[in-house]
């Protein structure tokens, strides 16, 4: 007792006692600093201002989207153990050279993105069945009441396990395993597929317009589709300008009562600008134009014209940004179709089986059929359960099949068939019709012998179809022959589907065979009629008849 004492008084102990302490206290200081620099550089602000200051407008576009309270290194990086986050995050190190140095791409790309396992998961459990939602958009038109569309439409979320039936709707593709080869960075050009089926068939599409070959497919990259293939701007949305005005003009930050509001704002939004300065700077060219062109809207309106300039400043900031260059459409949109070719990259009629069949192409697998309604009227009634459709509309090529199908068997469910796009019937529906949808190919599986331009390009399908998927090619199955006396039986010795007078005018330039000239007038019209009967002979035809015609005027062979 009296040994340790000496020990514990003597000077030794004491500093050993105060080097232990001095050590502790700074290994926790050290811990402490450590865990607040690490959690500091995985924040929000810290990503937003020290690592991506380089494209402002991403963390701009994150604070408006609806994952405004996740940190970036949540998506980014994973939800996974400190030790592996941090030799995830040591693969970042060539940033600390690259950034300031300015050696960097622009736009920026997220290289590192982690599996949707890692990430969307975590928080979005999969097995979980997501119920259907009913969503209203919201149009206006370019005129100058800014005619109000409002457009209804039941999203098929689906989900839910295989193994209890519930994988079905948009998020079918998650219960079912889908692989692609994507030929781009952006995964915007998919040229094959492969489809585990809930049968446990393997079904692969090639893209018929531009095929991949057996050797090409088996070096090539497979991803396995998750949920950041579709939902790819979930974290940052960039917008259209018709997307964004829109917006401010359903929600009321845009007064939409002021005449040509949705007109002038897209003149403003969409023109071509070399920088964020020049766009910025024509912002109140607007003011200016409405006196200019509209004097009394701008005396009557001028507050609400002040505000569309307001919000003109803010919304160009969403569409041109700091990099001269780079705009909304430099981050393509995978969750639509509009805009970008989203979903029809793989359901665009073009990438079909070794039999032929199309990736389906049907509207109503992720959502029913939109139905569109004007001005005041009532929202349409809509079915909230799914009815049984007919086999026929089953086939993976019904979209490419039903323009010509379409007959009187479809009014019990459909109503008249009545074609267009004024919302007058189901068929003239303007949400599907009336529209370009240039990613679609529906002839890919089917090509068409001839090629649709003039007047064919205009007509109806089932007019020559008549229900008939490959009907006979013989002009007289739609053009009824005149009954008068014909020059040939081969209608395309004459005639193009640029139209009869047109067709007229294409052969009269060829000069058909004559044995004398006709005093310069050689038009085909000075003898046949718009009908293509003949006419009566012309007076300096006197004593022949019309059908004598054909043993002086003779097409070139």
């Amino acid at each position: 007792m009296t040994r340790l004492k000496e020990i514990i008084k003597s000077q030794s102990f004491r500093r050993t006692l105060l080097t232990g302490a001095l050590f502790i206290v700074g290994f926790l200081v050290f811990a402490f600093v450590s865990v607040e620099a690490w959690e500091f550089t995985n924040s929000t602000w810290f990503c937003a201002n020290v690592c991506h200051v380089v494209h402002p407008e991403e963390p701009t576009a994150y604070q408006d989207s609806y994952h405004a309270r996740v940190k970036c290194v949540e998506c980014h990086m994973g939800r996974k153990s400190t030790l592996e986050t941090i030799a995830l995050k040591s693969t970042h190190a060539k940033h600390l050279f690259t950034t300031p140095l300015g050696l960097y791409e622009r736009p920026t790309r997220a290289e590192t993105q982690r599996p949707a396992s890692e990430s969307c998961e975590l928080c979005h459990w999969p097995p979980a069945f997501h119920g259907d939602r009913v969503q209203e958009i919201k149009t206006f038109q370019p005129d100058e009441e800014n005619t109000e569309t409002r457009t209804y439409v039941i999203l098929k979320t689906g989900g839910g396990e295989r193994a209890k039936g519930l994988g079905v709707g948009i998020h079918w593709h998650i219960e079912n395993p889908v692989e692609y080869i994507a030929t781009d960075d952006l995964k915007q050009d998919i040229r094959w597929i492969r489809a585990t089926l809930p049968d446990g068939r393997q079904v692969e599409y090639n893209d018929v317009t531009n095929p991949l070959s057996a050797a090409d497919i088996a070096k090539a990259e497979k991803r396995t589709m998750d949920c950041m293939d579709c939902h790819n701007r979930v974290g940052h949305p960039f917008y259209s300008p018709d997307q964004l005005v829109d917006q401010v003009l359903a929600e009321g930050q845009l007064n939409p009562n002021l005449p040509y509001a949705k007109k002038e704002m897209m003149t403003l939004l969409t023109a071509s600008y070399p920088d964020q300065d020049a766009a910025k700077a024509a912002v109140a060219s607007m003011e200016a134009r409405y006196k200019a062109d509209y004097p009394e809207v701008a005396a009557t309106y001028a507050a609400d014209i002040q505000q569309a300039v307001k919000l003109a400043n803010d919304l160009i900031y969403q569409l041109i940004f700091a990099n001269p260059g780079t705009t909304w459409e430099s981050f393509p949109d995978n969750g639509q179709h509009q805009e970008f070719p989203g979903c029809f990259r793989c359901h665009d009629g073009k990438h079909l089986s070794s039999n032929g069949e199309s990736i389906r192409l049907q509207c109503n697998i992720c959502h029913s059929i939109p139905e569109t309604v004007s001005g005041d009227a009532r929202p349409p009634q809509m079915p909230v359960a799914t009815l049984q459709e007919p086999a026929s509309h089953l086939e993976t090529n019904f979209i490419a099949d039903h323009r010509f199908q379409a007959s009187d068997e479809c009014t019990p469910c459909h109503g008249e068939v009545q074609f267009g796009s004024d919302n007058s019937s189901f068929c003239a529906n303007s949400a599907c019709h009336g529209r370009a949808w240039p990613s679609v190919e529906l002839d890919a599986a089917f090509p068409h012998p001839i090629t649709l331009e003039g007047k064919h390009a205009t007509t109806l399908c089932h007019n020559c179809h008549e229900g008939v998927k490959k009907p006979e090619y013989v002009c007289a199955n739609c053009h009824e022959p005149p009954s008068s006396s014909h020059f040939g039986q081969n209608c395309v010795d004459c005639h193009t589907p640029a139209g009869w007078k047109e067709s007229a005018a294409a052969f009269t330039a060829k000069a058909p065979q004559i044995p004398h000239p006709l005093e310069g007038r050689d038009d085909c019209l000075l003898c046949h009629d718009p009908d293509g009967d003949l006419v009566a002979a012309p007076a300096n035809h006197k004593g022949f008849t019309v059908q004598l015609c054909a043993s002086c005027h003779k097409p070139r062979p």
